[in-house]
């Protein structure tokens, strides 16, 4: 059989093993079998401890090689199963136990088959455990929820429970909170984690019991994926506070997909910059299903970038949502603005076309309705509003809205604001109604700063342009505060620095940072950097020519303050259309300053005296006077001009005063010998009051305007104390009183100290103007009228104010008056006229009866006149109005086409074959103006006409130079006529 079979043959030469039976106790060595055979340390321990039956030499040997090998540090198992062959192999019983043992401990394939064999009682149940972990570990999961229910504190079945719950995820079991819990546990035990979907799960099923504490404790940390954990970390949050866990959700919600961001946008009970990113998600992912909970996402959260985004995309929206649209208009930040203004407005105007035939929006509240109307218009629910503030705060708020209302008186004291502000941050409020409640705190600032800057009072501007910069160099300043800021400044000249660094940050490419710059620069003594930033504001806005008239002119004026002259005679020269808006005198007046700076006396004088000659017989008064009396009259005309204008005195006096030497030296006429004697006590600085009015009075029975100059003169000069300064003021007075009918209106512009008053001419859209403020006082429900200060609404009032303190006269051309009456034949006409503010038709239906408004119309006739005239239409032929109109072709040609830029065709009036001049009633207004300056009219001093029109404002100056009346049309320009 050897020859056969050599192997047999060769294993026929080992000695037969066969373990002796000794009859020991196993129970102990058995019992302590209950490790999981990877744990070498407990291996090792196990196989110290004497086994249960007699090993034979070689047996000992190889399991001494075992041990030592585990003894050394690093166990080589591999090894093992050479060590083993064949004394520890096909043994039986306990010895069997050792072989299937030592063989999983090895990691050999063998294992499962030893331990298998060994069946019935102890033994049988022990290796069955050690083959079932060794299924599991290898991914026969039959036996996968016994493992788990192996409850014992042995390694064996702790092992066989970890190993269970490391395949859960393969398990397919349905598992309950409590033996996630389980699981959890387990794992614990070997420091290891639950899968993190598992964890999810777990986390859901705590939810679901009441226990959202527990399920955060499992879930922190964790990542979120899939709507099932979306929805579980969101009902977590929803229960339990959590910056971690919404950071998590935060980071998701960039890969999040549809489902899972609409998910978090529709759970009301997360915050609401949670939900907001949803929103945002959703919107990057053009989701179209939910656009409407996205909108109302938006607006719930104030997120006024994403509402002008929708809204931007598709128009149509403004017509669903128009109170959106204001909320947008009232809360969008200035930076947000800058690019879109133009698409804002024409939401803004969309939305108040339809906002009346809207259905009632369910996810603004009442108070935030009333807020956004208040911020708009007017308010309709004011007591939604006061519902939201405690006393105090209601009692501020009333107090405030009072003071700042136009019949207020204007001083609004910071503790009135502050306790308003404390109210409304005790106050129970939605997200979206405390920003629109912070909105009606800021338009409350701006309207006292606006009427802290109009009142002339210099603590009060200094204390508005503090607050201007307050609001501009917020984070996050809105457009509103922005825009008006910048009407502000551009209206009064202010120095707000934090507007400037507003605009150096996001807008400085823009027309408005040069100009909020060159107020800086003015108020800072830079003259000429502010004529150079009030320049290049002006080429900037060259399509629009009527600011750009404007600007330009305050470029001159700060050039002629700075002696820049030969930049001012380039800007004019350069832009010969824009120069049309300047007086000749003032073209003069730059030119004569240049050629005095460049050295050229004599090309200034000879332009003085050219000027004079060709003014000289316009000038002529038909008394017989002479060539010489005519250029000395068109001299001193222009060297009272600086004073007239607020311009420096010098050089062009000077060289006024050179050229009337000139003519004085040839007149030796008594009225220049007065004239000499006056100016040598000037000189000398011996100012005799006797002697002066001697003197005045002489000069006066010839010339009575000149006496009374003298005399203005005299009152002005610092020679004199104040006592003799009144009595001179009463000479004047006197000698006024009786060379008054000589005396036109037009030439009493310097006589200050007579304290004549303005007759102010009031132009249609003043009247207008007037008529929308009153009538939105009267359908506010607070009578109080519109939040909003405008430069519009300053100047009506400023008028109504001057004239009840006595200081104005006032009076509606019958052409102003008529179109007035024609604007305002109906209610439905006037509702027109508020096509830029959000009007509740029902409310105006009910108060704004054919009835009521004539009374309205009738008492802001009232208002604005009570001064008459005889003659009160003037004929354009009287006055050469056509001719004046021709010479100036180029501006209104310019103001023509901006107006027809606005979409709709002006009324023009034809003249040489081009309708691009003034219609009618302006001409009939310029003509009344012009024939009531050149009368002569008791206690009047000046001519103006308060208009915002560009048709009058655009050639202001060469209106009063040819007629003689001025152009006012703010409050700041009134002012500066009038104070």
């Amino acid at each position: 059989m050897a020859r056969e079979a050599p192997l047999l043959g060769e294993l026929g030469g080992f000695p037969m093993v066969e373990p002796e039976i000794v009859e020991i106790d196993s129970t102990d060595w058995v019992q302590a079998a209950r490790f999981d055979p990877l744990d070498h340390t407990e291996l090792k321990k196990w196989l110290s401890m004497e086994l249960p039956f007699k090993a034979s030499s070689q047996q000992a040997l190889a399991l001494n090689n075992i041990k030592r090998d585990l003894s050394g540090g690093r166990a080589r198992p591999d090894r093992w199963l050479n060590w083993m062959r064949p004394m520890l192999r096909g043994l039986r019983e306990e010895g069997a136990l050792l072989e299937g043992i030592l063989l999983a401990s090895a990691l050999s394939d063998e294992a499962r088959g030893v331990l298998e064999g060994l069946e019935g009682g102890v033994l049988g149940e022990l290796s069955g455990s050690h083959s079932m972990l060794i299924r599991i570990r290898s991914g026969d999961l039959t036996d996968w929820e016994v493992c788990t229910k192996r409850y014992g504190d042995d390694g064996l079945s702790r092992s066989l429970r970890i190993a269970a719950w490391r395949r859960v995820g393969d398990s397919g079991a349905e598992l309950s909170a409590g033996d996630l819990l389980e699981g959890t546990g387990a794992l614990a035990e070997a420091g290891e984690t639950m899968p993190d979907a598992l964890v999810w799960s777990l986390a859901s099923s705590l939810v679901s019991e009441g226990k959202p504490a527990e399920a955060l404790q499992h879930i922190e940390g964790l990542g979120i994926e899939g709507p099932s954990q979306v929805s579980a970390a969101l009902n977590i949050l929803a229960a339990v506070d959590s910056d971690p866990l919404e950071d998590s959700i935060t980071n998701a919600m960039a890969s999040m997909d549809e489902e899972e961001a609409y998910l978090v946008l529709k759970h009301e009970d997360v915050s609401i910059p949670i939900r907001l990113q949803a929103a945002r998600r959703l919107t990057d992912l053009d989701s179209i299903r939910h656009a409407d909970e996205m909108l109302n996402m938006f607006t719930i959260a104030a997120d006024i970038d994403g509402l002008v985004g929708a809204f931007m995309k598709d128009n149509a929206l403004a017509r669903a949502y128009p109170h959106r649209v204001l909320l947008i208009w009232h809360l969008i930040t200035g930076e947000a603005a800058i690019g879109s203004k133009r698409g804002l407005s024409s939401l803004r105007k969309t939305a108040l076309t339809f906002i009346g035939d809207s259905v009632v929006d369910r996810t603004l509240s009442e108070a935030s309705i009333a807020l956004v109307s208040l911020l708009d218009g007017v308010p309709q629910d004011i007591e939604s509003i006061h519902r939201k503030l405690d006393s105090d705060g209601l009692k501020a708020l009333n107090e405030v809205r009072r003071a700042l209302a136009p019949d207020g008186d204007g001083v609004v004291g910071t503790r009135r604001i502050e306790i308003l502000r404390h109210s409304i941050k005790r106050a129970d409020l939605s997200h979206l109604e405390r920003k629109l409640f912070g909105a009606l705190i800021d338009s409350l600032l701006l309207n006292r700063a606006a009427m802290d800057l109009q009142s002339g009072v210099a603590e009060r501007e200094r204390r508005a342009t503090e607050s201007l910069g307050r609001l501009c160099g917020r984070e996050g300043a809105s457009m509103r505060i922005i825009e008006r800021s910048t009407n502000l400044v551009i209206e009064h000249n202010v120095s707000v620095g934090p507007l400037e660094k507003w605009y150096r940050g996001h807008d400085k490419f823009g027309a408005d940072f040069h100009i909020i710059r060159a107020a800086i620069l003015q108020g800072n003594n830079e003259r000429l950097n502010a004529a150079r930033a009030y320049k290049e504001a002006a080429m900037k806005l060259r399509l629009d020519f009527e600011r750009s008239s404007l600007i330009l002119r305050k470029s001159l004026i700060e050039f002629a303050h700075a002696a820049g002259w030969k930049e001012a005679v380039s800007l004019i020269d350069a832009y010969p259309a824009l120069s049309g808006s300047f007086t000749n005198r003032f073209k003069l007046y730059i030119r004569t300053c240049r050629d005095h700076e460049e050295g050229k006396s004599a090309e200034a004088s000879s332009r003085l005296i050219e000027f004079a000659a060709q003014e000289e017989v316009r000038m002529r008064n038909g008394a017989g006077n002479g060539v010489e009396t005519g250029r000395r009259e068109a001299l001193e005309a222009l060297q009272r001009y600086p004073d007239e204008h607020g311009l420096p005195m010098d050089p062009f006096q000077g060289r006024v005063r050179a050229a009337l030497q000139v003519l004085r030296r040839s007149d030796t006429s008594r009225q220049s010998d007065l004239e000499r004697k006056f100016l040598m006590m000037q000189m000398r600085g011996e100012m005799d009051p006797l002697e002066i009015m001697l003197i005045a009075k002489e000069v006066a029975e010839g010339e009575p305007l000149r006496g009374l100059i003298m005399l203005e003169k005299a009152i002005e000069s610092e020679s004199l104390d104040a006592k003799h300064r009144n009595t001179l003021k009463s000479s004047q007075k006197a000698l006024f009183g009786s060379h008054r009918e000589a005396i036109p209106v037009k030439d009493r512009r310097t006589l200050r100290s007579l304290f004549l008053k303005p007759l102010i001419l009031v132009d249609t859209n003043i009247l207008i103007e007037a008529l929308k403020d009153d009538l939105l006082r009267e359908i506010s429900v607070d009578s109080l009228g519109s939040l909003d200060w405008t430069v519009e609404r300053a100047f009506h009032w400023m008028l109504r104010r001057r004239k009840e303190e006595g200081r104005v006269l006032l009076h509606i051309p019958t052409a102003a008056k008529g179109e007035f009456l024609h604007r305002a034949k109906s209610s439905d006409s006037v509702l027109r006229l508020f096509d830029d503010m959000y009007i509740d038709k029902g409310m105006w239906s009910r108060k704004v009866t054919t009835e009521f408004l004539e009374k309205r119309v009738q008492a802001i006739c009232a208002v604005f006149g009570g001064w008459e005239s005889s003659n009160s239409k003037g004929d354009d032929t009287d006055v050469g109005l056509d001719a004046f109109l021709v010479r100036h072709r180029d501006v209104f040609q310019l103001i023509d086409e901006q107006k027809r830029r606005g979409g709709k065709a002006p009324q023009r009036t034809l003249i040489n074959g081009e309708d691009i001049y003034p219609e009618k009633g302006d001409r009939d207004i310029m003509c009344e103006a012009a024939l009531l300056s050149s009368t002569s009219i008791n206690n009047v001093g000046s001519i103006l006409v308060a208009t915002r029109d560009s048709d009058f404002r655009l050639v202001s100056r060469a209106l009063e130079e040819e007629y003689g009346f001025g152009v006012v049309g703010d409050a700041q320009q009134l002012n500066s006529r009038v104070l």
